[in-house]
This record gives C-alpha cells, sequence and structure tokens, in this order.
C-alpha cells in the first residue's frame, strides 16, 4: 500500500511501528491513511496538485468522492461536495484517484499543478512584511490584526472600542471592535454584527472584514464616508475579525490548508489501545462552522474526528463557538443584520443550509441578495452567485442558520475570491479589489435592511 506521509519537524512519519500496526490490524484496508503522532506536524504538500471534478455527469462520483475524503485520501477544498468537488491529492494518490474518476466517467481539470509552489510564493510574501505594520498588502498574524484593531480605537476614541468575546482553547483573545457615533452611549442601538476567519485557511475573510472596519472609520474609503456616517447614527456596528485564531496561526506555521480548531478531538475513526493511546493518529480540531446548535451533525459532517467537516460530539464543544454563541444569543433581539465572511467560490449565501424547503423569509432574501451581488459585480466586474446555501450542498450546524433559528431574519455568508485558481490561496495584491468590491456590497445589503 502507499501512504501519505506527514512531516513533523522534517523528518517523515513513517515507521516499522506504524505499518506494523496496519498490517495487524482488523480493518480490511489502511490505503489512504495518514499517520500522526501525538502533535500535528508541519505538512509537505510536494507533489500535491487541486483538480476540480465535474461530479454532474456521473450518478456514483459523488459517492466515491465522499469515501475517498472520509478515508482522508483526498481534502475538498471548496465548500462540500455538489455538483462540483476541489480536490486537493498527493502524489501516492494521484493514479489512483485520477484512474477511479476516468472509470466513473467523471471529467476533472487540473487547478494547481504544483501546490508546493504556490505555498512557498505565498510565503515568500508573508516574509517580506514589515513585523508590527498592519496593511491590505500582506497578510498578518493575529497579534498584528488586534493591534491594529487597538490603533484603530486610539485614533478614534469617540467611534470606536474593543472588547473581548472570550479566548480560545490555545488562549488566545476573540477580540471584537464595536463601531458607531458616539460609541460608548450607542448599547441600545440595532447592531449590524460581521465576522470573518471561522474557518483557518481563508485568509481573505479576515482581511476583507478588517478592510470593512477601515471603510467604516474612513481609514479608506473615503468617498464612502457620508453614508458610513448616516449608518452609524442608526446601527452599532460588531465585527469579529478573527473567529478561529487558533487554526490561522496554525495554517500559518504548519498546515496552511488546516480548517478546523486545535483541541485535541479524538483518534482516527476511534481506534485507540486499551491505555487510550491512538492507534491510527490522534485527530485535532472541530469544523467550527458545524458545530452551531441547529440541526447538529446530520448533513454535511463525518464522523470521523480527524475529518474536516468533524462537527464535534456535541454542539458548541469548542471555546470560539461557545463564546460567539453566548454573545450573540444574549443580544439576538437587537441584532437586525448577522453577517459572515469565507472563501472561496464568489457565493451569497441565504438561509438555511439544512432543508430544501424555503423559508418564510426567501423573498426578502432574494432581494438582499441581488442587491448585493449587483454591487459587487459593479465595482470590479467580479460575478458572485445569489443562491440558497442548500442549493450549494447540504449542511447542519452552521452559524448562519442558527442565528436565522434565533429570529435574525437577516443571516447571511458571503464566499469571497476567486472560483477555484488560487481558492484559499489568494494572492495578497487581491486583498484590495476584493475589501473595495464587498464593502459596496456590504452598503447595498443594509440598504434592504
Amino acid at each position: 500500500k502507499q501512504w501519505y506521509q506527514r512531516r513533523v519537524r522534517g523528518q517523515p512519519l513513517v515507521t516499522m511501528f506504524t505499518v506494523a500496526l496496519c498490517v495487524l490490524s482488523l480493518v480490511a484496508s489502511c490505503h489512504g491513511y495518514r499517520l500522526m503522532e501525538e502533535e500535528d506536524g508541519v505538512v509537505d504538500y510536494t507533489g500535491y496538485k487541486t483538480i476540480r471534478v465535474d461530479l454532474s455527469g456521473s450518478a456514483g462520483a459523488a459517492a466515491v468522492v465522499r469515501e475517498w475524503v472520509d478515508e482522508e485520501r483526498v481534502d475538498v477544498l471548496n465548500e462540500g461536495i455538489g455538483d462540483e468537488a476541489d480536490l486537493l491529492v498527493g502524489p501516492n494518490e494521484w493514479e489512483s484517484v485520477t484512474g477511479e474518476l476516468e472509470n466513473l466517467a467523471a471529467s476533472y481539470e487540473i487547478l494547481s499543478e504544483d501546490v508546493v509552489g504556490d505555498v512557498e510564493t505565498e510565503r515568500a510574501q508573508l516574509l517580506s512584511a514589515v513585523p508590527g505594520v498592519f496593511d491590505f498588502n500582506n497578510y498578518y498574524a493575529v497579534k498584528y490584526m488586534h493591534s491594529h484593531l487597538d490603533a484603530l480605537v486610539s485614533r478614534h476614541p469617540e467611534k470606536a472600542e474593543t472588547f473581548s468575546l472570550g479566548q480560545t482553547y490555545q488562549g488566545r483573545d476573540m477580540k471584537a471592535i464595536r463601531i458607531s457615533n458616539n460609541v460608548a452611549s450607542s448599547g441600545s442601538k440595532p447592531i449590524i454584527w460581521v465576522d470573518g476567519g471561522i474557518h483557518a485557511r481563508e485568509w481573505v475573510s479576515s482581511a476583507t472584514v478588517m478592510y470593512i472596519v477601515n471603510s467604516l472609520l474612513g481609514e479608506v474609503e473615503p468617498s464612502l464616508q457620508s453614508k458610513f456616517q448616516g449608518l452609524m447614527n442608526k446601527y452599532q456596528f460588531v465585527i469579529l475579525p478573527m473567529s478561529n485564531p487558533d487554526g490561522y496561526e496554525f495554517s500559518r506555521t504548519g498546515n496552511r490548508f488546516w480548517r478546523k480548531t486545535r483541541r485535541p478531538s479524538g483518534c482516527k475513526y476511534g481506534y485507540e489501545t486499551s491505555n487510550g493511546r491512538c492507534i491510527y493518529g490522534k485527530c485535532y480540531g472541530v469544523d467550527p462552522n458545524r458545530n452551531w446548535d441547529i440541526d447538529f451533525g446530520r448533513q454535511g459532517v463525518s464522523k470521523n474526528p480527524c475529518s474536516d467537516v468533524y462537527p464535534g460530539k456535541s454542539a458548541f464543544t469548542e471555546k470560539n463557538t461557545q463564546a460567539m454563541s453566548s454573545w450573540l444569543a444574549k443580544h439576538a433581539s437587537q441584532i437586525d443584520l448577522y453577517l459572515s465572511f469565507h472563501s472561496y467560490s464568489q457565493l451569497f449565501l441565504k438561509p438555511v443550509g439544512y432543508d430544501r424547503n424555503p423559508p418564510v423569509d426567501a423573498a426578502m432574501h432574494n432581494a438582499a441578495g441581488s442587491a448585493v451581488v449587483n454591487a459587487i459585480y459593479g465595482t470590479h466586474g467580479k460575478v458572485y452567485k445569489n443562491i440558497r446555501s442548500v442549493e450549494l450542498y447540504p449542511t447542519s450546524g452552521s452559524s448562519q442558520d442558527w442565528m436565522y433559528s434565533k429570529g435574525v431574519k437577516n443571516a447571511y455568508t458571503i464566499e469571497l475570491r476567486d472560483t477555484g485558481r488560487h481558492g484559499f490561496q489568494l494572492p495578497a495584491s487581491q486583498i484590495i479589489p476584493t475589501g473595495e468590491e464587498n464593502v459596496r456590497g456590504f452598503l447595498a445589503l443594509l440598504e434592504t435592511l
């Protein structure tokens, strides 16, 4: 059998012990398993490629891809398995995966021939950043995002204040910023909530939310200030740019395609020895956008704790989702809009993700989505689709749907650039145009409320 290899501290992690465990296992096949030590390490993507698979013309292809994902033979990069799926495929699986796709008559195209080259190019861009400086020409560590929020408060004390929702598993702050005219006396105003970065690898989502923060305070987009001033008289904007700081930092230093939180979540498939050690590997993290208490654990998830879409043993197991949901539940009656930024695919997603029957507010959602995608298109000509989440793929446990269930009728998700060539590794040169088109989409959305 061929194996994925994980590199920990620069060394291949395939030992006689782990091979013996697999050979002696009662499991029929260990094909595709990724063996891990007690600590997750740096992932080497040499030889990896990304492909887009058309699943619409093959009856069995979607089921086969789901099986590959559950066995961790491939990773799904876009949000779920619908009519197409973007897959990250390692060198040891390339021939078997593409061969099986051909047998299934499922066509595919190569999005990136050289994933490790893309990762190294991006890393070189990160290293070019000046320590302690925050701008929109690069992607920055959480501490620099947070220090920039504090700097904005220092420059705009009458309009902004920061506060912490709580701390993550690894002890990082969940720092939010509240923005309004006369912010100290704005507690009774309706709330506009915006968040980003709930999935670790979606770097441009946090950068875009930071761009919106800077736009509200007049640091960028001077031509929009008259509109924002009126809105800040009416609303208080509560904004959480980084929803999953532990996972984000790991995506910068260990595994560029990491999606989840970082708390240990169990053993692969539940296999462990009598003394509690994991046989096939220890799993880390929960998908924080499957961890909310709405239709929990039913659709678009996996029971394998190592899966990217593992929802946890129960809802709100993660400290970041606990902190967010606690604050949001307390203020739900004041919230006029919940908006969560993700990447990628260029979509405006409307509730709900777990039921194909349209909700009672579908007409309002359609109008809101049309306003947003039209405003985005009018900025740089980028096409974002206006669809319900369930039309993309069924999912349970999302923050958007939980907020909708709490009575927030305007609860949406925006999937940012691009449509797959760069995916999560959107070049830093696209941060500003992505921000420009989405701050205008955001204004158009506010005008529909």
